[in-house]
């Protein structure tokens, strides 16, 4: 499972009153997004710290002040596909690099009220090279009961892979399904033309709180030219007419890179 998915210990009545709740446990989670032992892809798996118990600051009247608390560390998976990565004509063959992120982490509000509800967002960049093809969940696909919205990543693609040191193909199955609620909030995501994004939307004057960062990011590339810097971005801000502004951000660029050795 993905850092950070565990539920808080219950909160004072006080708490509850001015604080966010942390999603419950998945009711339905399984990950079988690694490849069979010996697979080429199999080695191109790494869990990479995006920012680690990060503020996200802004100076308002000459004063610092802090709108979240970020941790962000994505699970990344990458695979070959159609062709081997290490042949010239790897794109005329129809060879496909995907690059998957499952998303974890905690992020933490800081006391921010608003009548129309903060949004904590989170962003990631890529170069004209990488193709964004679809962030889990995406806008509107939750469901409400009473102040909670649940959610559900079903991610399943068959993709033609390379084992016995590259001179075999097989089909391997990967999939992703997990199931989780948003407490008095709710969750958007898109793909943009650069990337995508995924943010967390509370409700009017929830000001202070925590939750568990969840989603699940693809992208493609044809040619393999690694490696490849992603510019993962986090904000504060509000939406206003369906336009978010953010009041402070953070960023950082980090490389993705792919062992195409075939032993």
């Amino acid at each position: 499972m993905s850092t950070d998915r565990v539920q808080r210990e219950e909160a004072s009545p006080q708490e509850q009153e001015i604080s966010l709740l942390v999603d419950k446990p998945p009711r339905d989670y399984e990950n079988h997004l690694t490849p069979p032992a010996g697979t080429l892809s199999s080695r191109s798996i790494e869990t990479i710290t995006v920012f680690d118990n990060k503020d996200i600051t802004e100076v308002t009247s000459g004063q610092t002040v802090t709108r979240a608390n970020l941790t962000w560390r994505p699970e990344v998976y990458k695979y070959a596909t159609n062709a081997r990565p290490d042949e010239p004509d790897f794109e005329k063959r129809g060879g496909e690099i995907y690059i998957i992120l499952v998303h974890g982490g905690i992020a933490r509000a800081r006391g921010t009220s608003s009548a129309i509800g903060y949004e904590y967002m989170q962003t990631i960049k890529v170069p004209p090279s990488v193709i964004p093809v679809k962030q889990y969940p995406a806008s509107g696909s939750g469901s409400q009961s009473g102040d909670n919205w649940s959610y559900r990543i079903g991610f399943k693609q068959s993709m033609s892979m390379f084992n016995n040191g590259g001179n075999s193909m097989f089909d391997f199955v990967a999939s992703y399904v997990e199931d989780f609620v948003r407490i008095k909030a709710q969750q958007r995501g898109a793909e943009t033309n650069d990337g995508i994004y995924f943010s967390v939307s509370l409700d009017p004057f929830i000001y202070t709180g925590e939750w568990p960062v969840i989603g699940l990011s693809i992208f493609k590339c044809l040619d393999t030219n690694f490696p490849i810097t992603f510019t993962f971005g986090a904000s504060a801000g509000q939406r206003r007419d369906d336009i978010y502004t953010p009041d402070a951000s953070i960023s950082k660029d980090v490389d993705i890179d792919f062992d195409f050795t075939v032993s």
